[in-house]
């Protein structure tokens, strides 16, 4: 599991070194200027970079084998992207470095049973991109997701208590993604459905009921974005 979080801190690397490549080329522009002369508004054309932020709400479950009773939860996430075309113009890539609240509900069939178990995870989507029309307005975007948790709550019954203790999961998931872009002016509205490959059951709490069968749980994520 150690290689996956190496490779999500790569790839944020990545996305810092972008980031910084960039904002030097802005630095250089400065220096050249001379007093009385305008500086350019943009370094780079629109159409080629693209920094921005990402606010927005999803709801989500577990899947699996562990517990069918699975049911939807209401969750947060937001974060930074980077977005660039490649010389084709029509394709390019978007690397994004995110916070969620996620994880799922479940239907109580006894008061002791456990009813939702919150996930906090620190995301970072890689999404290749098409254009689909000449003014780039809508896009397909798709690829994997390397997600590493933060924090784990297991709740219990109707009146949803938190357990005392912290669940057992596994801290990394890699999540396929399918999602569509569509631009409005100056914001865009993204939608994207994801799913995990892995397994992040590890056994949650020893004394929640109904007891852990060593099933499959797996992440399944339906977002709704403003991309700005």
């Amino acid at each position: 599991m150690a290689n996956w979080f190496k490779i999500s801190l790569i790839l944020v690397f990545t996305f810092l070194v972008n980031f910084s490549a960039f904002a030097q080329v802005d630095e250089v522009i400065d220096s050249t200027l001379e007093e009385d002369e305008v500086r350019p508004v943009k370094a780079l054309p629109d159409d080629i970079y693209k920094f921005g932020i990402k606010l927005g709400c999803q709801f989500s479950t577990l899947t699996g084998t562990e517990n069918t009773e699975n049911t939807f939860r209401f969750g947060i996430n937001g974060g930074v992207y980077m977005r660039k075309k490649f010389k084709s113009q029509k394709w390019g890539y978007q690397i994004e470095l995110n916070g969620s609240i996620r994880g799922g509900g479940f239907n109580v069939v006894k008061d002791d049973d456990y009813s939702a178990l919150r996930l906090v995870y620190l995301d970072v989507p890689t999404y290749l991109f098409i254009n689909l029309t000449k003014d780039e307005n809508q896009k397909i975007l798709f690829g994997p997701q390397f997600s590493y948790l933060l924090s784990s709550t297991l709740y219990k019954g109707s009146s949803v208590t938190a357990y005392d203790k912290t669940p057992r999961v596994n801290d990394l998931d890699v999540l396929a993604c399918l999602g569509y872009h569509y631009r409005l002016g100056h914001v865009s509205i993204q939608t994207v459905c994801k799913y995990g490959f892995l397994n992040v059951n590890n056994g949650l709490i020893d004394e929640a009921l109904p007891k852990n069968k060593g099933g499959s749980m797996n992440n399944l994520v339906f977002e709704l974005n403003l991309v700005f």
